[in-house]
């Protein structure tokens, strides 16, 4: 009879656990950062309060379609990146994006489908008789990364003279016209926007050094709690994409 009313408990204890771990979800909280074409503040009337200004891209509209799609409110926090990640990694957001996969991110966060595309490329002045494609470039070009970005962490991860470093890929493009760096590495949609913005592109030579493609890290405490958001949530993306 005892053992009766313990199976009884334990079944109950289970099916509790699953009814919490993968309660009905409302809202999603995620960090990013402001940065077009991947999600940015489209009002450029410098009056309007910061509440009222439409914050929309490339990967925000991709993330906002999907959830949409599953009925789940999104709050979206814009802050500097490094801010960004760390909220997402001691789960004072639910997750954070649009970022490229690292061994760090593994530890606290599990990455979606891709959201968008990315390429990582060397930017470096005209004049400037360095190739990135040569062995030699590695040991004698100074480089720069903004900070607490994937780039910037393989390029100390791998040993490359890193000379200075930027809050964003605006300081970057000064650090390279300045010349306190013989090149940079940055976003090739952010960075080509730049100079075509300000009419350098004829300034600058690029070489393409790899396909990083972006998705949205969710923390690992987060899907937890709800175990078949991911699946949904992936299966929407390509949708959303497409």
């Amino acid at each position: 009879m005892r053992s009766q009313v313990l199976s009884g408990f334990y079944v109950m204890l289970i099916c509790s656990q699953l009814a919490n771990a993968d309660s009905k979800l409302e809202k999603v909280r995620l960090a990013t950062h402001n940065l077009c074409p991947y999600g940015c503040y489209q009002d450029k009337d410098t009056s309007a309060s910061m509440p009222k200004l439409r914050f929309s891209g490339i990967a925000v509209d991709v993330v906002q379609c999907s959830l949409k799609k599953m009925s789940v409110q999104l709050e979206i926090s814009v802050l500097p990146w490094k801010r960004a990640e760390k909220a997402a990694s001691v789960g004072a957001v639910d997750g954070f994006f649009a970022a490229s996969k690292n061994a760090v991110r593994d530890k606290f966060g599990t990455m979606s489908a891709i959201i968008a595309e990315q390429k990582w490329q060397w930017f470096l002045l005209n004049e400037n008789p360095l190739d990135p494609q040569q062995l030699s470039f590695k040991h004698n070009a100074t480089v720069s990364g903004f900070i607490g970005s994937n780039m910037l962490f393989w390029l100390k991860t791998n040993n490359y003279q890193v000379a200075a470093t930027a809050i964003d890929t605006k300081i970057l493009l000064k650090l390279l016209l300045r010349k306190r760096v013989d090149a940079v590495l940055a976003n090739n949609y952010v960075m080509q926007g730049l100079l075509t913005e300000h009419n350098l592109v004829a300034k600058v030579k690029i070489y393409t050094l790899k396909n990083k493609p972006l998705a949205v890290y969710f923390g690992k405490s987060f899907l937890s709690k709800h175990p078949s958001f991911l699946t949904e949530f992936n299966a929407n993306v390509n949708r959303c994409r497409s």
